[in-house]
Protein backbone atom coordinates (compact mmCIF):
# COMPACT_ATOMS: atom_id res chain seq x y z
CA UNK A 1 0.00 0.00 0.00
CA UNK A 2 2.51 2.86 0.78
CA UNK A 3 4.40 1.93 -2.76
CA UNK A 4 1.78 2.37 -4.47
CA UNK A 5 1.23 6.02 -2.80
CA UNK A 6 4.50 6.87 -3.28
CA UNK A 7 4.32 5.96 -7.03
CA UNK A 8 0.81 7.73 -7.05
CA UNK A 9 2.19 11.08 -5.55
CA UNK A 10 5.41 10.83 -7.84
CA UNK A 11 7.50 10.06 -4.78
CA UNK A 12 9.32 7.07 -6.67
CA UNK A 13 9.47 6.37 -10.18
CA UNK A 14 7.44 3.86 -11.10
CA UNK A 15 9.63 0.76 -11.17
CA UNK A 16 12.26 1.86 -8.80
CA UNK A 17 13.37 -1.08 -6.28
CA UNK A 18 12.59 -0.48 -2.61
CA UNK A 19 15.26 1.37 -0.40
CA UNK A 20 15.84 2.33 3.37
CA UNK A 21 17.25 5.40 2.76
CA UNK A 22 18.70 8.29 0.54
CA UNK A 23 22.35 6.80 1.69
CA UNK A 24 22.69 3.82 -0.63
CA UNK A 25 21.74 5.92 -3.26
CA UNK A 26 24.59 8.81 -2.28
CA UNK A 27 26.66 5.67 -1.85
CA UNK A 28 26.28 4.42 -5.96
CA UNK A 29 26.47 7.73 -6.79
CA UNK A 30 29.86 7.98 -4.84
CA UNK A 31 30.93 4.73 -6.66
CA UNK A 32 30.36 5.93 -10.07
CA UNK A 33 31.84 9.39 -9.57
CA UNK A 34 33.35 11.50 -7.17
CA UNK A 35 31.63 15.22 -6.78
CA UNK A 36 32.82 17.81 -9.00
CA UNK A 37 33.67 15.13 -11.55
CA UNK A 38 30.92 14.87 -14.43
CA UNK A 39 31.55 12.77 -17.42
CA UNK A 40 31.72 14.33 -20.95
CA UNK A 41 30.65 11.79 -22.97
CA UNK A 42 26.43 11.52 -22.77
CA UNK A 43 27.14 8.07 -23.25
CA UNK A 44 28.13 7.25 -20.29
CA UNK A 45 27.11 3.46 -18.56
CA UNK A 46 25.72 4.03 -14.88
CA UNK A 47 25.42 0.40 -13.56
CA UNK A 48 27.02 -0.69 -10.24
CA UNK A 49 25.93 -2.40 -7.33
CA UNK A 50 26.47 -1.21 -3.63
CA UNK A 51 27.80 -3.11 -0.49
CA UNK A 52 24.42 -2.45 1.80
CA UNK A 53 23.41 -4.55 5.08
CA UNK A 54 22.12 -7.28 4.89
CA UNK A 55 18.40 -7.18 4.44
CA UNK A 56 18.61 -4.43 2.69
CA UNK A 57 17.26 -4.41 -1.17
CA UNK A 58 20.24 -3.42 -3.60
CA UNK A 59 19.65 -0.46 -5.98
CA UNK A 60 21.14 -1.30 -9.78
CA UNK A 61 20.72 1.39 -12.19
CA UNK A 62 20.31 0.09 -15.88
CA UNK A 63 23.03 1.46 -18.22
CA UNK A 64 22.99 5.05 -18.96
CA UNK A 65 19.88 5.42 -17.37
CA UNK A 66 20.94 9.17 -16.14
CA UNK A 67 22.37 10.07 -19.29
CA UNK A 68 19.75 8.86 -21.83
CA UNK A 69 16.88 11.37 -20.07
CA UNK A 70 18.90 14.77 -19.88
CA UNK A 71 19.38 16.94 -22.66
CA UNK A 72 22.41 16.75 -24.70
CA UNK A 73 25.41 18.09 -23.69
CA UNK A 74 27.22 20.25 -26.62
CA UNK A 75 30.94 19.44 -27.25
CA UNK A 76 33.10 22.48 -26.22
CA UNK A 77 34.28 24.44 -29.37
CA UNK A 78 38.26 23.41 -30.23
CA UNK A 79 38.14 25.41 -33.33
CA UNK A 80 41.54 26.95 -33.49
CA UNK A 81 41.41 30.79 -33.36
CA UNK A 82 42.67 32.41 -36.27
CA UNK A 83 43.81 35.89 -35.32
CA UNK A 84 45.09 37.03 -31.60
CA UNK A 85 45.01 40.36 -30.49
CA UNK A 86 45.84 42.21 -27.57
CA UNK A 87 45.40 45.26 -26.20
CA UNK A 88 48.26 47.12 -27.72
CA UNK A 89 47.63 45.82 -31.22
CA UNK A 90 43.97 46.71 -31.17
CA UNK A 91 45.46 50.04 -30.43
CA UNK A 92 47.78 49.91 -33.04
CA UNK A 93 45.39 48.76 -35.76
CA UNK A 94 42.64 51.33 -35.09
CA UNK A 95 44.66 54.36 -34.91
CA UNK A 96 45.91 53.75 -38.56
CA UNK A 97 42.82 52.37 -40.03
CA UNK A 98 40.21 53.53 -38.19
CA UNK A 99 37.60 55.24 -40.40
CA UNK A 100 36.03 57.75 -37.80
CA UNK A 101 39.53 59.16 -36.60
CA UNK A 102 40.09 59.35 -40.76
CA UNK A 103 37.31 62.07 -41.14
CA UNK A 104 38.75 64.04 -38.62
CA UNK A 105 42.26 64.04 -39.69
CA UNK A 106 40.99 65.32 -43.03
CA UNK A 107 39.12 68.09 -41.46
CA UNK A 108 42.25 69.13 -39.70
CA UNK A 109 44.36 69.19 -43.28
CA UNK A 110 41.27 71.17 -44.63
CA UNK A 111 40.79 73.96 -41.78
CA UNK A 112 44.91 74.42 -41.61
CA UNK A 113 44.54 74.74 -45.31
CA UNK A 114 42.16 77.58 -45.09
CA UNK A 115 44.15 79.08 -42.30
CA UNK A 116 47.24 79.09 -44.49
CA UNK A 117 44.85 80.39 -47.57
CA UNK A 118 43.68 83.25 -45.12
CA UNK A 119 47.22 85.45 -45.11
CA UNK A 120 47.14 85.60 -49.14
CA UNK A 121 45.49 89.01 -49.18
CA UNK A 122 48.76 90.20 -46.80
CA UNK A 123 51.08 89.35 -50.28
CA UNK A 124 50.95 91.18 -53.44
CA UNK A 125 48.51 89.64 -56.28
CA UNK A 126 50.95 89.30 -59.50
CA UNK A 127 48.98 88.75 -63.00
CA UNK A 128 50.32 87.92 -66.53
CA UNK A 129 48.26 88.16 -69.38
CA UNK A 130 48.76 87.85 -72.89
CA UNK A 131 46.70 88.24 -76.12
CA UNK A 132 46.65 88.14 -79.88
CA UNK A 133 44.04 89.73 -82.63
CA UNK A 134 43.60 89.24 -86.37
CA UNK A 135 41.74 91.86 -87.92
CA UNK A 136 39.94 91.72 -91.14
CA UNK A 137 39.03 94.73 -92.60
CA UNK A 138 36.89 95.87 -96.26
CA UNK A 139 36.07 99.15 -96.86
CA UNK A 140 33.46 98.32 -99.82
CA UNK A 141 32.86 96.21 -102.60
CA UNK A 142 35.85 95.86 -105.18
CA UNK A 143 38.48 97.74 -102.63
CA UNK A 144 41.38 95.49 -101.43
CA UNK A 145 40.86 93.63 -97.96
CA UNK A 146 43.14 94.81 -95.12
CA UNK A 147 44.54 92.90 -92.76
CA UNK A 148 46.31 93.41 -89.23
CA UNK A 149 47.90 91.52 -86.20
CA UNK A 150 47.51 92.91 -82.66
CA UNK A 151 49.63 91.36 -80.31
CA UNK A 152 49.48 92.38 -76.26
CA UNK A 153 51.17 92.08 -73.19
CA UNK A 154 50.42 92.93 -69.96
CA UNK A 155 51.78 92.67 -66.53
CA UNK A 156 49.69 93.96 -63.56
CA UNK A 157 50.37 94.06 -59.09
CA UNK A 158 47.63 94.71 -57.11
CA UNK A 159 48.34 95.25 -53.13
CA UNK A 160 46.08 95.57 -50.49
CA UNK A 161 47.41 98.30 -47.94
CA UNK A 162 44.17 98.89 -45.60
CA UNK A 163 41.11 97.00 -46.37
CA UNK A 164 39.31 97.43 -42.86
CA UNK A 165 40.75 94.48 -40.49
CA UNK A 166 39.26 92.29 -42.81
CA UNK A 167 41.95 90.14 -43.38
CA UNK A 168 43.29 90.14 -39.86
CA UNK A 169 39.49 88.61 -39.16
CA UNK A 170 39.90 86.57 -41.77
CA UNK A 171 43.24 85.49 -40.33
CA UNK A 172 41.72 85.20 -36.75
CA UNK A 173 38.37 83.26 -37.75
CA UNK A 174 40.48 80.73 -39.68
CA UNK A 175 43.17 80.27 -36.71
CA UNK A 176 39.53 79.40 -34.93
CA UNK A 177 38.53 76.95 -37.27
CA UNK A 178 41.66 75.20 -37.16
CA UNK A 179 41.35 74.87 -33.26
CA UNK A 180 37.95 73.45 -33.70
CA UNK A 181 39.04 71.03 -35.71
CA UNK A 182 41.42 69.47 -33.55
CA UNK A 183 39.36 70.14 -31.04
CA UNK A 184 37.34 67.76 -32.82
CA UNK A 185 39.72 64.99 -33.41
CA UNK A 186 40.85 64.74 -29.44
CA UNK A 187 37.13 64.31 -29.21
CA UNK A 188 36.82 61.52 -31.56
CA UNK A 189 40.20 59.94 -30.11
CA UNK A 190 38.72 59.96 -27.09
CA UNK A 191 35.16 58.14 -28.25
CA UNK A 192 36.84 56.14 -30.39
CA UNK A 193 39.24 54.92 -27.85
CA UNK A 194 36.02 54.65 -25.27
CA UNK A 195 34.63 52.45 -28.24
CA UNK A 196 37.58 50.45 -28.88
CA UNK A 197 37.94 49.75 -24.94
CA UNK A 198 34.26 48.89 -24.35
CA UNK A 199 34.35 46.50 -27.55
CA UNK A 200 37.21 44.89 -26.64
CA UNK A 201 36.01 43.79 -23.13
CA UNK A 202 32.83 43.08 -24.87
CA UNK A 203 34.99 40.36 -26.89
CA UNK A 204 36.82 39.29 -23.20
CA UNK A 205 33.75 39.22 -21.60
CA UNK A 206 31.96 36.81 -24.05
CA UNK A 207 34.82 34.42 -24.05
CA UNK A 208 34.54 34.13 -20.63
CA UNK A 209 30.85 33.59 -20.67
CA UNK A 210 31.28 30.72 -22.84
CA UNK A 211 33.60 29.40 -19.53
CA UNK A 212 31.02 30.28 -17.34
CA UNK A 213 28.22 28.62 -19.48
CA UNK A 214 29.95 25.88 -19.56
CA UNK A 215 30.67 25.82 -15.92
CA UNK A 216 26.56 26.32 -15.50
CA UNK A 217 25.99 23.01 -17.44
CA UNK A 218 28.76 21.46 -15.70
CA UNK A 219 26.83 21.88 -12.08
CA UNK A 220 23.56 21.43 -13.43
CA UNK A 221 24.45 17.90 -15.14
CA UNK A 222 25.83 17.09 -11.93
CA UNK A 223 22.80 17.76 -10.42
CA UNK A 224 20.82 16.58 -12.66
CA UNK A 225 22.31 12.81 -11.94
CA UNK A 226 22.19 13.00 -8.42
CA UNK A 227 18.29 13.63 -8.50
CA UNK A 228 17.73 11.17 -11.10
CA UNK A 229 19.53 8.70 -9.39
CA UNK A 230 17.80 9.43 -5.86
CA UNK A 231 14.17 9.30 -7.63
CA UNK A 232 15.03 6.08 -9.92
CA UNK A 233 15.78 4.72 -6.17
CA UNK A 234 12.60 6.21 -5.02
CA UNK A 235 14.01 8.72 -2.44
CA UNK A 236 13.06 11.69 -4.72
CA UNK A 237 9.97 12.64 -6.72
CA UNK A 238 9.60 13.53 -10.26
CA UNK A 239 8.95 16.97 -10.04
CA UNK A 240 12.26 17.41 -8.44
CA UNK A 241 13.95 15.04 -10.92
CA UNK A 242 12.15 17.19 -13.96
CA UNK A 243 13.08 20.62 -12.51
CA UNK A 244 16.78 19.48 -12.64
CA UNK A 245 16.20 18.19 -16.28
CA UNK A 246 15.01 21.87 -17.17
CA UNK A 247 17.59 23.67 -15.68
CA UNK A 248 20.08 21.49 -17.36
CA UNK A 249 18.21 22.17 -20.43
CA UNK A 250 18.20 25.68 -20.26
CA UNK A 251 22.07 26.40 -19.01
CA UNK A 252 22.77 24.28 -22.64
CA UNK A 253 20.44 27.49 -24.32
CA UNK A 254 22.73 29.69 -22.26
CA UNK A 255 25.74 28.09 -23.35
CA UNK A 256 24.13 28.24 -27.11
CA UNK A 257 23.47 31.76 -26.87
CA UNK A 258 26.99 32.75 -25.24
CA UNK A 259 28.74 31.11 -28.24
CA UNK A 260 26.87 32.93 -30.68
CA UNK A 261 27.52 36.03 -28.42
CA UNK A 262 30.87 35.37 -28.95
CA UNK A 263 30.82 36.08 -33.37
CA UNK A 264 28.62 38.89 -32.97
CA UNK A 265 31.35 40.45 -30.42
CA UNK A 266 34.70 39.92 -32.87
CA UNK A 267 32.47 41.43 -35.51
CA UNK A 268 31.81 44.85 -33.50
CA UNK A 269 35.38 44.65 -32.58
CA UNK A 270 37.18 44.54 -36.04
CA UNK A 271 34.38 47.43 -36.77
CA UNK A 272 36.09 49.54 -34.64
CA UNK A 273 39.12 48.41 -35.75
CA UNK A 274 38.74 49.29 -39.10
CA UNK A 275 40.84 46.55 -40.75
CA UNK A 276 39.38 42.96 -41.85
CA UNK A 277 40.86 40.38 -39.72
CA UNK A 278 40.52 36.35 -39.72
CA UNK A 279 37.54 34.95 -37.80
CA UNK A 280 37.63 33.73 -34.85
CA UNK A 281 39.58 35.71 -32.95
CA UNK A 282 40.75 35.34 -29.59
CA UNK A 283 41.28 38.66 -27.09
CA UNK A 284 44.11 38.24 -25.59
CA UNK A 285 43.45 40.18 -22.18
CA UNK A 286 41.23 40.28 -18.69
CA UNK A 287 38.44 42.53 -17.21
CA UNK A 288 40.89 44.33 -14.90
CA UNK A 289 40.34 48.73 -13.51
CA UNK A 290 43.44 50.47 -13.06
CA UNK A 291 43.18 51.51 -9.29
CA UNK A 292 40.95 54.41 -8.36
CA UNK A 293 42.27 57.62 -7.58
CA UNK A 294 41.37 60.20 -5.25
CA UNK A 295 38.37 62.57 -5.84
CA UNK A 296 39.47 65.30 -8.86
CA UNK A 297 38.83 68.63 -9.06
CA UNK A 298 35.94 68.27 -11.49
CA UNK A 299 36.25 72.01 -12.22
CA UNK A 300 39.87 72.00 -12.95
CA UNK A 301 39.09 69.36 -14.94
CA UNK A 302 36.01 70.66 -17.40
CA UNK A 303 38.52 73.56 -19.14
CA UNK A 304 40.99 70.44 -19.84
CA UNK A 305 38.28 68.61 -21.95
CA UNK A 306 37.60 68.29 -26.02
CA UNK A 307 34.34 69.67 -25.26
CA UNK A 308 35.56 73.23 -23.48
CA UNK A 309 38.30 73.69 -26.45
CA UNK A 310 35.59 73.43 -28.54
CA UNK A 311 33.75 76.47 -27.00
CA UNK A 312 36.33 77.83 -26.95
CA UNK A 313 36.82 78.10 -30.43
CA UNK A 314 33.14 78.65 -31.31
CA UNK A 315 34.05 81.68 -29.60
CA UNK A 316 36.99 82.81 -31.04
CA UNK A 317 35.64 82.31 -34.33
CA UNK A 318 32.52 84.30 -33.71
CA UNK A 319 34.64 86.95 -32.01
CA UNK A 320 36.82 86.97 -35.55
CA UNK A 321 33.23 87.43 -37.10
CA UNK A 322 32.74 90.77 -35.16
CA UNK A 323 35.90 91.99 -37.11
CA UNK A 324 35.01 90.91 -40.31
CA UNK A 325 31.60 92.33 -39.76
CA UNK A 326 32.86 95.91 -38.56
CA UNK A 327 35.50 96.23 -42.09
CA UNK A 328 32.86 97.17 -44.09
CA UNK A 329 32.64 100.82 -42.24
CA UNK A 330 36.53 101.68 -42.80
CA UNK A 331 38.07 102.47 -46.10
CA UNK A 332 39.83 100.22 -48.25
CA UNK A 333 43.48 101.43 -49.75
CA UNK A 334 45.06 99.81 -52.31
CA UNK A 335 47.76 99.90 -54.98
CA UNK A 336 48.29 99.07 -58.32
CA UNK A 337 50.97 99.23 -61.06
CA UNK A 338 50.49 98.03 -64.46
CA UNK A 339 52.82 97.52 -67.35
CA UNK A 340 51.56 96.78 -71.23
CA UNK A 341 53.17 96.31 -74.32
CA UNK A 342 51.21 96.22 -77.68
CA UNK A 343 52.08 96.16 -81.40
CA UNK A 344 51.11 94.12 -85.15
CA UNK A 345 54.44 92.07 -84.15
CA UNK A 346 54.62 89.03 -81.98
CA UNK A 347 57.41 90.81 -79.62
CA UNK A 348 55.94 94.38 -79.84
CA UNK A 349 57.53 97.61 -78.80
CA UNK A 350 55.14 99.88 -77.85
CA UNK A 351 55.26 100.31 -73.42
CA UNK A 352 52.16 101.64 -71.53
CA UNK A 353 52.85 101.89 -68.03
CA UNK A 354 50.43 102.86 -64.77
CA UNK A 355 50.19 102.68 -61.68
CA UNK A 356 48.19 104.24 -59.07
CA UNK A 357 46.48 104.53 -55.60
CA UNK A 358 42.52 103.65 -54.76
CA UNK A 359 40.67 104.42 -51.87
CA UNK A 360 37.28 102.89 -51.85
CA UNK A 361 34.69 104.10 -49.00
CA UNK A 362 30.84 102.50 -49.03
CA UNK A 363 28.69 105.36 -47.74
CA UNK A 364 25.33 103.93 -47.55
CA UNK A 365 24.60 100.18 -48.77
CA UNK A 366 20.72 100.26 -47.14
CA UNK A 367 21.65 98.96 -43.70
CA UNK A 368 23.52 95.52 -44.52
CA UNK A 369 26.54 96.15 -42.94
CA UNK A 370 25.18 97.70 -39.37
CA UNK A 371 22.86 94.43 -39.11
CA UNK A 372 25.65 92.19 -40.20
CA UNK A 373 27.06 93.85 -36.95
CA UNK A 374 24.55 92.84 -34.66
CA UNK A 375 24.30 89.39 -35.75
CA UNK A 376 27.93 89.35 -35.08
CA UNK A 377 27.75 90.52 -31.46
CA UNK A 378 25.04 88.14 -31.24
CA UNK A 379 26.76 84.68 -32.35
CA UNK A 380 29.34 85.80 -29.97
CA UNK A 381 27.20 86.03 -27.17
CA UNK A 382 25.60 82.92 -27.35
CA UNK A 383 29.08 81.36 -28.22
CA UNK A 384 29.82 82.44 -24.76
CA UNK A 385 27.21 81.37 -22.88
CA UNK A 386 27.29 77.98 -24.97
CA UNK A 387 31.11 77.58 -23.23
CA UNK A 388 29.79 78.26 -20.05
CA UNK A 389 27.05 76.05 -20.56
CA UNK A 390 29.27 73.46 -21.85
CA UNK A 391 31.99 73.87 -19.13
CA UNK A 392 29.30 73.61 -16.67
CA UNK A 393 27.60 70.39 -18.44
CA UNK A 394 31.30 69.06 -18.43
CA UNK A 395 31.99 69.09 -14.82
CA UNK A 396 28.52 67.31 -14.05
CA UNK A 397 29.29 64.36 -16.77
CA UNK A 398 32.68 64.33 -14.82
CA UNK A 399 31.11 64.06 -11.50
CA UNK A 400 28.75 61.74 -12.43
CA UNK A 401 30.72 59.54 -14.34
CA UNK A 402 33.59 59.24 -11.67
CA UNK A 403 30.91 58.16 -9.29
CA UNK A 404 29.84 55.07 -11.77
CA UNK A 405 33.28 54.18 -11.68
CA UNK A 406 33.40 54.28 -8.10
CA UNK A 407 30.42 52.40 -7.89
CA UNK A 408 30.91 49.58 -10.75
CA UNK A 409 34.59 49.14 -8.82
CA UNK A 410 32.83 48.82 -5.67
CA UNK A 411 30.76 46.41 -7.05
CA UNK A 412 32.62 43.91 -8.51
CA UNK A 413 34.58 43.60 -5.26
CA UNK A 414 31.43 43.05 -3.48
CA UNK A 415 29.96 40.55 -6.43
CA UNK A 416 33.40 38.50 -6.06
CA UNK A 417 32.84 38.40 -1.87
CA UNK A 418 29.45 36.86 -2.94
CA UNK A 419 30.89 34.45 -5.07
CA UNK A 420 32.89 32.93 -2.33
CA UNK A 421 30.23 32.66 -0.31
CA UNK A 422 27.68 31.51 -2.56
CA UNK A 423 30.54 28.40 -4.11
CA UNK A 424 31.06 27.48 -0.92
CA UNK A 425 27.77 27.09 0.01
CA UNK A 426 26.90 25.10 -2.82
CA UNK A 427 29.62 22.80 -1.82
CA UNK A 428 28.09 22.46 1.53
CA UNK A 429 24.69 22.20 0.61
CA UNK A 430 26.22 19.39 -2.58
CA UNK A 431 27.24 17.36 0.42
CA UNK A 432 24.27 17.73 2.73
CA UNK A 433 21.43 16.65 0.24
CA UNK A 434 23.48 13.82 -0.18
CA UNK A 435 23.05 13.21 2.98
CA UNK A 436 19.65 14.06 3.53
CA UNK A 437 20.37 16.77 5.79
CA UNK A 438 18.73 19.41 3.55
CA UNK A 439 15.34 19.11 1.11
CA UNK A 440 15.87 19.55 -2.60
CA UNK A 441 14.08 22.85 -2.38
CA UNK A 442 16.57 24.45 -0.12
CA UNK A 443 19.20 22.66 -2.57
CA UNK A 444 17.84 23.93 -5.50
CA UNK A 445 17.78 27.58 -4.25
CA UNK A 446 21.43 27.32 -3.16
CA UNK A 447 22.30 25.96 -6.66
CA UNK A 448 20.40 29.10 -8.51
CA UNK A 449 22.38 31.55 -6.13
CA UNK A 450 25.19 29.99 -7.19
CA UNK A 451 24.81 29.89 -10.91
CA UNK A 452 23.15 33.29 -11.25
CA UNK A 453 26.06 34.80 -9.32
CA UNK A 454 28.81 33.15 -11.08
CA UNK A 455 26.86 35.45 -14.21
CA UNK A 456 26.45 38.33 -12.06
CA UNK A 457 30.60 38.64 -10.54
CA UNK A 458 31.09 38.49 -14.68
CA UNK A 459 28.64 41.28 -15.71
CA UNK A 460 30.18 43.15 -12.49
CA UNK A 461 33.83 43.37 -14.36
CA UNK A 462 32.54 44.04 -17.50
CA UNK A 463 30.19 46.67 -15.80
CA UNK A 464 33.49 48.28 -14.02
CA UNK A 465 35.45 47.98 -17.35
CA UNK A 466 33.23 50.61 -18.77
CA UNK A 467 32.75 52.79 -16.55
CA UNK A 468 36.70 53.14 -16.37
CA UNK A 469 36.39 53.64 -20.37
CA UNK A 470 33.71 56.30 -19.81
CA UNK A 471 35.86 58.08 -17.32
CA UNK A 472 38.05 58.19 -19.95
CA UNK A 473 36.42 59.57 -22.46
CA UNK A 474 35.04 62.49 -20.22
CA UNK A 475 38.04 63.52 -19.74
CA UNK A 476 38.99 63.62 -23.00
CA UNK A 477 41.85 60.63 -22.50
CA UNK A 478 42.01 57.63 -24.24
CA UNK A 479 44.52 54.88 -25.84
CA UNK A 480 44.45 56.08 -28.81
CA UNK A 481 47.20 59.31 -28.78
Amino acid sequence: MRNTTERQLGLRAPNAPRVLGRAAACLLLAALGAPGQTSTSTNTTWASAVNVPPGTATVVVPPSAADMSTPAIPPPDTTPPKTRLTWEQCVRIALAHNPDLEVFRDDVLNSDANRRGSYALLYPQIALTFGATRNYDRPGFGAPSNYSNEFTGQVSLTQTIFNGFLTQGNIAQARAELALAFANLDAQKALSSYDLKTAFAQVVYAQEDVAVARRVIDVNQQNARLVKLLYDSGNEDQGAYELTRANLDQSIFVYDQAVRNVEVSDEQLVTILGQDVPRPLVAIGELATAPLSTKPDFRALAVQTPAYFQHRAEVDAAAAGITIAQAAFYPTLGVDATAERGGEFLLPRQVNATAGVTVTYNLFDGGANYFNVRAARASLLAALASLRSGTDNAQLALAQDFKALVDAVENQRIQEELLDATQLRYTIAEGEYRTALISFQDFNDITSAYVAQLQTTLSAKQSAVNAEAAWEEARGLGAIP
